[in-house]
């Protein structure tokens, strides 16, 4: 018999979620088929799977050593360790026991990709574990996470995630847009674009670039991206931009459709120039009802 305390970092998750991290090799309806067998009890009575957990809550899996073992496989935490003392150029910048914000550089992912890069994501999990915020154990059940992503060569404030209902709580309001973010950027050329602007994108996931138009055209998606020029200089200008949607390269490639490519993007800019793309999440506005207490009503700025 294998038994489990709830804490902290797991309460608001449901209880078949929580099961599914621990038998991390069995299926959904294994772990059903246990609860209905009274294989897995919660606080010692019949459970059906969908119970909201609370902190201190019992859970109790009667299953043999063997299956246990066949069903469960360890977190190891040597990839986020590697990551915490290898990538360099990360700071944090505000924490509380539900979050992190990091400034992420230019150049580290946000989160892995197809590849073997380490990202902010592996560094987010090595550092809670160097400060003991959380335990390797943990890890089978939750796994702390970045919660708003930039691009590889944007840098800037990245929100993550301690523990389960910060992250349900800071996805949703980013999904809902409560959270705003702002960025800087330096464009080719003298911009006097300011206001909001809309247009469509859409995604080629083969070449991993987007294409913008001002009219909806096929699996078309509406973005909407408000600028505000701050300053003229040298032929470019430095904007301001509030990231109204939130599609892949919206702000890059929306500039660049509207005749004002980022300077030093490679990608989206002029022809050659890929020497350092100028665009910054420089800022982060919470509004005064959110849920993470220790951001509520708080600007968040570089």
């Amino acid at each position: 018999m294998k038994e489990y305390i709830v804490e902290n970092n797991d309460k608001g998750r449901r209880l078949d979620k929580y099961l599914l991290k621990i038998l991390n090799e069995a299926s959904s309806s294994f772990v059903y088929k246990m609860l209905r067998k009274k294989n897995i009890v919660l606080n010692d009575k019949k459970a059906s799977g969908n119970e909201v957990l609370n902190k201190g809550d019992n859970i109790k899996i009667y299953l043999s050593d063997e299956t246990f073992n066949k069903f469960h496989k360890d977190a190891s935490s040597n990839i986020y360790m590697t990551a915490f003392k290898t990538l360099k150029g990360i700071k944090v910048i505000d924490e509380s026991p539900d979050h992190v914000i990091y400034y992420k550089p230019s150049g580290i992912l946000s989160q892995r990709d197809n590849g073997n890069s380490l990202s902010l994501n592996e560094y987010h999990v090595g550092y809670l574990l160097d400060k003991k915020i959380i335990t390797e154990d943990s890890l089978n059940k939750f796994k702390p996470s970045v919660c708003n992503r930039l691009d590889r060569n944007t840098d800037g404030l990245v929100i993550c995630a301690n523990n389960y209902e910060s992250a349900r709580i800071l996805t949703g309001i980013i999904k809902d847009r409560t959270v705003k973010k702002y960025y800087k950027c330096t464009v080719e050329g003298k911009c006097e674009l300011e206001g909001t602007f809309k247009a469509y994108l859409v995604k080629d996931n083969k070449t991993n670039k987007v294409t913008v138009s001002d009219k909806p055209f096929d699996n078309s998606k509406e973005i909407i991206t408000a600028f505000k020029p701050l300053e003229y200089k040298d032929d470019k200008t430095v904007m301001e931009v509030d990231l109204i949607t939130g599609k892949s390269h919206q702000i890059r490639a929306h500039l660049s459709y509207l005749g004002f490519p980022i300077v030093g993007d490679g990608k989206y800019g002029l022809k050659g120039l890929n020497n350092g793309q100028h665009l910054t999440c420089y800022k982060l506005v919470f509004d005064n009802n959110c849920q993470i207490k220790a951001l509520s009503g708080r600007t968040i700025t570089l």
